[in-house]
């Protein structure tokens, strides 16, 4: 048999110095086309089979690229693309994905909570500033106009000429105008200057007189409504009896003192009266008295908190002298 019948391989070689293969290699010959099994047509060949190369034998392999400090070799990957992770395509794993971007994007309901959110954020944020303005705007502006009164309060007294209709040797005031400083030393160390008039725009910058009571140190009851914010009436709250409240005029110093404290429904009007909460009843030798008043709860107008107080002395004023203990020194 020649070299060409033991491998169905065209162009190969027998094994060196083995023509026609050696049977003891335990190798099966493979017949070629035609050819017969030795020894017979019924008996079968011996093993001469040869050794196949793999599929990949003689192809280029990938080349390897070492890294720059040669302690590590990478496989260089074909294309440059990187191949996905195992599994990236399963089901499971495009689901679980499914879910995180809606999760990211927000259902009908997280967008609506969200948004409820935002509003009450807003709505915080709106309400601070308001605090902020009410604390530290409107305090700068009463300030500003508070000034402004008190100038006008002393060129005023300065000016002053005796005549028939004056209060305290000063003119009797017109709506809006200065007439007299208020002392709280108890919930303010500065005073407060007082203006005529309880009408929204008498009282923008200032406490005001109610218009049917009286006056400072006068029989009856001297009534002053302010403005529910800090820096007018809305620490008259902390008034305790036995503190002092001084009102000072062109001639004297009016001493009251805290007598109690209630709250009444907005429509009260006989906290006003000439003796306190007794319309009809005339003032008698006791009734010197003094009412503030302000809005309340603190942030509505449905009530009123009101401050009643006795005038327990008069003090003459001097220019030129210092206040007295009970305008300046909240022990007395």
């Amino acid at each position: 048999m020649s070299n060409q019948d033991w491998s169905p391989f065209p162009g190969s070689e027998p094994p060196s110095g083995q023509p026609g293969g050696n049977p003891s290699s335990g190798r099966a010959r493979v017949p070629g086309p035609g050819s017969e099994a030795p020894g017979g047509g019924d008996e079968p060949p011996s093993d001469q089979t040869t050794p196949l190369r793999p599929p990949s034998a003689g192809k280029d392999r990938p080349g390897l690229i070492p890294t720059p400090d040669g302690t590590a070799i990478l496989p260089q990957i074909p294309g440059g693309e990187v191949p996905a992770p195992e599994g990236a395509g399963s089901e499971v794993r495009k689901k679980l994905t499914v879910k995180r971007h809606r999760g990211e994007g927000g259902g009908t309901g997280r967008k609506a909570v969200r948004g409820i959110g935002e509003i009450l954020v807003t709505f915080g944020v709106i309400v601070l500033l308001y605090a902020v303005y009410e604390v530290y705007g409107v305090a700068a502006e009463v300030n500003d106009h508070q000034q402004d009164l008190s100038g006008d309060l002393d060129i005023m007294w300065d000016q002053a000429e005796t005549g028939e209709d004056e209060v305290d040797g000063a003119p009797v005031p017109e709506l809006g105008d200065a007439f007299a400083r208020m002392w709280a030393p108890d919930i303010r160390p500065e005073p407060w200057i007082l203006v005529e008039g309880t009408d929204l725009s008498d009282i923008e910058y200032a406490p005001g007189r109610y218009l049917d009571g009286a006056y400072p140190g006068e029989q009856g009851n001297f009534t002053l409504a302010g403005h529910n914010v800090p820096i007018i009436f809305q620490k008259i709250r902390e008034l305790e009896p036995g503190d002092k409240v001084v009102i000072e005029t062109k001639e004297n110093f009016y001493v009251y003192e805290v007598t109690d404290h209630v709250v009444v429904d907005e429509t009260e009007v006989d906290i006003t009266a000439p003796v306190p909460q007794q319309p009809g009843v005339e003032p008698g030798d006791d009734d010197y008295w003094m009412t503030l008043f302000t809005c309340h709860p603190l942030w509505d107008n449905f009530e009123r908190y009101v401050v009643y107080s006795q005038l327990v002395d008069t003090v003459e004023r001097d220019p030129d002298s210092d206040l007295p203990d009970a305008a300046v020194d909240p022990e007395v």
